[in-house]
């Protein structure tokens, strides 16, 4: 079973039955590489997901309207800040989307831009996101200990240019995330679990 579809709106998208719902938001009607290897992928990964996720497109004639149903959500200033500068994101929820609030629902904002030269990086993106959706894994609590750590990183590089990206990374509440990251901080950490499980005497991937 594939689960990816095309919408007209993310209004009626998302929740029961499924675990996470990742809407991919279009910016612009830029074509890039990015763009065209995420709808190569489309298929696969939604039948990698299985049925605990959903894999959700714009219609190209759609996407500003879906855009613009994204921006008009009550997002904290540094993630709306992001989105306005990006070319294309994903967005992961684990409600219906009509309902969902940033202020109030545990969510990521993965920023998709600058890989033009790296588009191979979106196929170990969706695998890993499928794998931890598929096994039952919090998908969210995963994105949001790896910004964490993310954020320790550039803090102990220090420099002005790291510490001008650190607010995009994560913003925490008492009993509620929100994480904004891009992609670069996700291939690393995957890189680095490769790693670790390569060398040896390491530990079996759980």
């Amino acid at each position: 079973m594939t689960l990816s579809q095309k919408v007209s709106t993310f209004l009626n998208v998302g929740g029961a039955p499924y675990r996470y719902t990742f809407l991919l938001v279009l910016f612009n009607d830029y074509e890039n590489r990015v763009k065209d290897e995420l709808d190569r992928q489309a298929e696969p990964f939604g039948a990698d997901l299985d049925t605990s996720g959903m894999f959700v497109r714009p219609f190209p004639q759609r996407k500003y309207d879906i855009a613009e149903e994204v921006r008009l959500k009550p997002w904290p200033t540094e993630i709306a800040q992001r989105l306005d500068s990006s070319d294309l994101a994903l967005l992961i929820i684990d409600r219906d989307f009509a309902s969902f609030d940033p202020r109030e629902h545990a969510h990521a904002v993965i920023v998709l831009d600058d890989y033009l030269a790296d588009v191979d990086s979106i196929e170990p993106l969706l695998q890993t996101l499928a794998s931890k959706t598929r096994r039952g894994e919090d998908v969210l609590a995963y994105l949001q200990d790896m910004a964490k750590r993310e954020k320790q990183r550039e803090q102990a590089e220090g420099g002005a240019a790291a510490t001008a990206r650190l607010a995009s990374y994560i913003e925490i509440k008492p009993q509620i995330f929100g994480v904004g990251i891009d992609l670069k901080a996700i291939l690393r950490d995957i890189a680095d679990r490769s790693s670790s499980r390569s060398q040896p005497g390491a530990p079996a991937a759980p």
